[in-house]
């Protein structure tokens, strides 16, 4: 008899639960070296279990775990929870002195590595190589039970953030946490055993650990994992596997979009053609769905069928694509949209686990990154006139605190301070606004919150990449709103010059539509990408050191 998921002790239990429901069915599956590998549930149990018995690890160690997303970092994450250990998930990309300073801090028992990252790290003592599972005969066990020592209030793992301008923190987050978590994503996505995943997230991240490995795994899905990350590897991917829900950032939802256009662009004449009338018809029809939201769901279907080829490039089968870790610049919203894709926003913090609120698929809402999830409250600490504040949340997804007691003034009267601006909307839709620490005050004393208007600039015209900040401005004591932009790659330099004539014209036409206070008083040309944390936020701190210095 099994147990129902709310009532699972830890992420040990979470598998051995869906042993019992879906053995046999796919869990876990990569193409490596000409051919599908795949593992069902049973088999990865077995794997963690046999692993798990090789491992000199008590209840409540930490291990460090450093690898590529695979299903072998899997198969280690939950070889430890066996155990009753404590993962600490790390980039395999840190240097050895970062993780050595790492492991020191939380005293790790031992690290498990890629062979990737063995060999780079041959030598250090304590490494134990993560093997290949094809190479490891799978023995079957007699029963599907989890581990009895950890409990839902035990930490489960120790992610690390990646701060923009301090040392990264320590994050314990329990079992509890996560399955709360787990839970709300199961709710509001409606996953089931139906459903296909592509991993295409660092596992390291929170992000990519509990929306696009275990929440599919308490829900008897099949997660792919892909080990290049280049458009040919995951459209061949989602057209192998019939892909249904892809978990990415905007980055990579832009890659797909630049993919299709340059596909576009290299076809015969009567195509791009055909494309562009297709592309005036789509946007009608999405006229008309916005101005009668009841009918938005038979216009996107109608857009979908117009687009048939794209959707065949993506697998045929996508259900949506779910955005977070950054803000999703509208340009590629819309250009999914268009083709008649269902994309849902999300957006959370290592601390929560990290979903706090996701769009639900059969309410997409542009701009917004949705309604709080199942379990979480959220709430705007001291508003504006404009709605505008702290953005708080609390719930069973919530942390407890950072490594070492750290971390008291992050949390008010049981809630925790987020450190992003947002509002609410009369729905319960959540808006982002920023980061705290990063609005900018001019001289007239108004607050002006980057993001937004970032949003309000949208569309500039050959721009790659976009970001606004603030910057001293002589004639007062406040700052000044200007520009970042990086240009899409010119085939001349006489080309980079009329494009950047164009962008500045454009700022130009645009600022006339908008309050003083949110018009751009400057723009600086980048070269090469806008620097950006690990989970892809812009790192506007370096960028206006960078410019003051110049």
């Amino acid at each position: 008899m099994t147990t129902r998921r709310e009532e699972v002790a830890n992420l040990g239990d979470l598998l051995a639960q869906s042993v019992a429901r879906y053995g046999d069915r796919v869990a876990l599956q990569v193409h490596r070296h000409g051919e599908w590998l795949r593992l069902t549930y049973r088999e990865l149990l077995d794997l963690a279990r046999a692993w798990s018995s090789t491992l000199d690890v008590a209840p409540g160690d930490r291990v460090l775990l450093v690898a590529e997303s695979s299903p072998e970092w899997a198969i280690a994450y939950f070889a430890v929870m066996l155990r009753g250990g404590t993962v600490v998930p790390l980039d395999p990309q840190l240097s050895l002195a970062d993780l050595g300073a790492i492991a020191d801090r939380v005293g790790a028992r031992l690290w498990l590595v890629s062979h990737t990252v063995a060999e780079r790290l041959a030598g250090v003592p304590g490494l134990v190589e993560i093997t290949d599972f094809a190479a490891v005969p799978i023995a079957p066990t007699q029963e599907a039970r989890g581990p009895e020592a950890s409990a839902r209030a035990d930490v489960a793992s120790i992610p690390f953030t990646s701060g923009t301008t301090l040392a990264p923190k320590g994050v314990p987050l329990t079992h509890a946490n996560f399955l709360a978590n787990v839970r709300a994503l199961v709710t509001v996505a409606e996953i089931d055993e139906r459903d296909q995943f592509l991993c295409v997230l660092p596992l390291h991240h929170v992000l990519a650990f509990t929306a696009s490995l275990i929440a599919p795994l308490s829900a008897g899905a099949a997660v792919t994992f892909v080990e290049k990350l280049t458009p040919r590897a995951l459209l061949e991917a989602m057209q192998a596997t019939h892909t249904t829900l892809v978990i990415a950032v905007p980055r990579l939802l832009a890659l797909l979009v630049r993919g299709v256009r340059a596909n576009v662009e290299a076809a015969p004449p009567l195509t791009r053609v055909l494309f562009r009338l297709f592309t005036l018809k789509a946007r009608a029809w999405r006229g008309i769905g916005r101005a009668v939201p009841l009918l938005a769901p038979a216009f996107r279907a109608l857009r979908a069928l117009l687009f048939r080829g794209i959707h065949r490039r993506f697998g045929g089968h996508l259900r949506f694509f779910v955005s977070g870790g950054a803000a999703l610049p509208p340009e590629y919203y819309d250009a999914l949209d268009l083709y008649g894709f269902r994309v849902c926003e999300g957006y959370g913090l290592t601390e929560t686990s990290p979903v706090l609120t996701l769009t639900p698929p059969g309410r997409p809402r542009r701009g917004t990154v949705g309604p709080a999830v199942p379990g979480v409250e959220l709430r705007i600490a001291e508003p504006n006139e404009e709605g505008v504040g702290e953005v708080l949340a609390r719930g069973p997804s919530v942390f407890g605190g950072y490594l070492e007691g750290e971390g008291a003034d992050r949390f008010v009267e049981g809630w925790f301070r987020t450190g992003d601006l947002g509002r609410l909307d009369r729905a319960g839709y959540l808006r982002l606004a920023g980061r705290a620490d990063d609005v900018i005050v001019t001289g007239g004393g108004k607050n002006v919150y980057p993001v937004e208007v970032e949003w309000l600039y949208r569309d500039l015209p050959h721009v790659k990449e976009f970001c606004v900040l603030g910057l001293p401005d002589p004639g007062s004591a406040g700052e000044a709103v200007q520009a970042v932009v990086v240009l899409e790659e010119a085939p001349d330099d006489a080309s980079a010059q009329a494009w950047r004539s164009d962008v500045e014209a454009a700022i130009t036409q645009r600022a006339r539509q908008l309050p003083t206070h949110q018009r751009l008083r400057g723009v600086h040309f980048w070269e090469g990408e806008l620097p950006r944390t690990p989970t892809l936020k812009i790192k506007r701190r370096q960028i206006r050191s960078t410019l003051l210095r110049k």
